[in-house]
């Protein structure tokens, strides 16, 4: 994007200094400018060039000036909107970009990066702000579509809604220019509304209040209504299943509170609260101590799920070796006495967790498990929990374990599989290498069958490892299983390259 700042830099130097980038999402660039007549600093927001062509320029402006004459307490002003200029090299393609006050703050995302849920009294709060935000933008025919915690901000105790004008010249653009069939999402699949996500023409006001519903969710609970390993499974969810009651994940959440997130998130639009005006009736009814709402003294309460909540604690540890070595330790107490019967001839194979403090090799995990997953599917031999099952179900667990909700999580993951042998592990560095290990869990006698010694492999080509990991775990299964399973042949063929693996899931993510 250097080339992008050049250009805003030179377009705009007699009006902002664009002194850096502040981040980047699915419409837009944010940097760091001070207004150099007002002098203060602004968050100067750029949408991306292949939107902005989708769009147009005359359209998107006008429509933006429009919402930019809604003023309220909990939304973010716009305080200028424009376009630069073509390019000297001949090339007619413009920057539209848009400009916000910059709040010395966090977006509610930050926040729920850290604390994963909130105190019941603040997350009413918060959501009185932004419900209190939207009941005065749909009276003036706004709607935002795009309600999530990385578009509301947070400073001192006020919750400030953002991009209310984008949303607005997004959604009239699509309506004349079919934007969602250029490519474009109008929507967050994790928030979006079961009419946004069958792409219905008829989307409403309503559709707010179900993405409020969703984000309520999440801030009660730690998690979003529906997990999915792809968008499509998401929005799926969203458009096909209920949502597991709120009180689930959190006991300390009253009944009133309960019915009115899970009515926001109604299906229909005509079961969902009618209005925002509606709505924040309820929530101030839920603020006041007749209301019915938890104390705020009140802590969140570390439940587990049903399943595994007679389960004592279980701890997945590392074993050091004269390096970062790491091997999965189970300390198994008791059994649980209710929940389903686990058959001890399944696998479920989890995501392999990441140690190595690098980020940019998240996906080693999955490839590991997915990988491990094929091949004894290939043998048809052994049940094995298909992978995209075993990874939502994972996903589940290690949210809950996060929360504090689930204190075993290999017995949990095989409690949502009904898988009695659970395949784990995690990988590390080891100077330029990356080495993998991984553990299996007999969760029926809860012990530990045993561990596979790590496998190391160039870290910037984990799938040599990840392509032998699989032969050592399917050698181990075969002593206990079937000699069929012993890794004779390449059943699954050799892992991709990681960078061709990496590329598919940023794809899948994007789509």
């Amino acid at each position: 994007m250097s080339d992008t700042l050049d250009r805003l830099k030179t377009a705009l130097a007699d009006r902002y200094d664009i002194e850096r980038e502040l981040g980047r999402g699915g419409m837009a660039v944010v940097y760091l400018a001070r207004d150099l007549k007002h002098e203060r600093l602004v968050a100067l927001k750029v949408l991306r060039p292949e939107l902005a062509a989708t769009v147009g320029a005359e359209r998107f402006l006008r429509e933006i000036r429009i919402a930019a004459q809604l003023n309220h307490p909990h939304i973010l002003p716009l305080l200028d909107s424009g376009r630069t200029g073509g390019r000297a090299d001949g090339r007619t393609d413009e920057l539209l970009y848009y400009v916000m006050p910059y709040v010395e703050g966090e977006s509610l995302r930050d926040r729920l990066g850290r604390e994963r849920e909130l105190p019941i009294s603040e997350a009413v709060r918060i959501l009185r702000n932004v419900v209190d935000a939207l009941a005065l933008a749909h009276t003036h025919g706004v709607i935002h579509r795009d309600i999530k915690p990385d578009n509301v901000m947070l400073s001192g105790r006020h919750a400030l809604v953002a991009d209310f004008g984008v949303a607005k010249a997004l959604s009239r653009a699509s309506d004349a220019q079919d934007v969602t069939t250029a490519g474009v999402a109008l929507g967050t699949p994790a928030y979006m509304s079961p009419e946004q996500a069958v792409a219905d023409e008829l989307v409403d006001h309503r559709s707010d209040i179900y993405a409020v519903g969703a984000l309520a969710y999440e801030l009660l609970t730690g998690r979003p209504p529906f997990l999915g390993t792809s968008p499509q499974m998401v929005l799926s969810a969203h458009v096909a299943d209920p949502p597991d009651p709120v009180t689930k994940y959190r006991d300390a959440v009253s009944p009133a509170l309960e019915h009115l997130v899970l009515r926001c998130l109604e299906k229909k639009p005509a079961d969902r609260w009618q209005s925002g005006e509606e709505l924040l009736t309820q929530l101030e009814a839920i603020a006041t101590p007749s209301g019915g709402m938890t104390p705020t003294t009140t802590r969140p309460v570390a439940r587990m799920t049903t399943p595994v909540r007679a389960r004592k604690r279980v701890l997945l540890g590392a074993v050091a070796t004269a390096l970062v070595a790491a091997t999965a330790v189970v300390v198994l107490l008791t059994r649980p006495e209710s929940g389903p019967a686990l058959d001890p001839n399944r696998v479920v194979v989890a995501e392999f967790r990441n140690e190595t403090g690098d980020s940019s090799l998240a996906l080693v995990g999955r490839m590991a498990g997915e990988w491990i997953t094929r091949g004894i599917q290939q043998t048809g031999t052994v049940q094995v929990t298909p992978w995209e099952t075993a990874l939502q179900s994972w996903i589940h667990v290690q949210s809950e374990t996060n929360a504090g909700r689930v204190l075993d999580p290999i017995g949990a993951v095989a409690q949502e599989t009904g898988a009695g042998i659970v395949v784990s592990g995690t990988y590390y560095l080891d100077g330029e290498n990356i080495r993998i290990q991984a553990a299996v869990n007999d969760a029926v006698e809860q012990t530990l069958l045993g561990s596979i010694d790590p496998v190391a492999g160039p870290r910037g080509s984990p799938g040599e490892a990840v392509g032998r990991l699989q032969q050592l775990v399917m050698g181990f299964l075969a002593v206990r299983f079937d000699e069929r399973l012993a890794p004779t042949v390449d059943f699954a063929g050799a892992p991709p390259p990681f960078e061709a693996y990496q590329a598919f899931h940023e794809g899948m993510e994007r789509l």
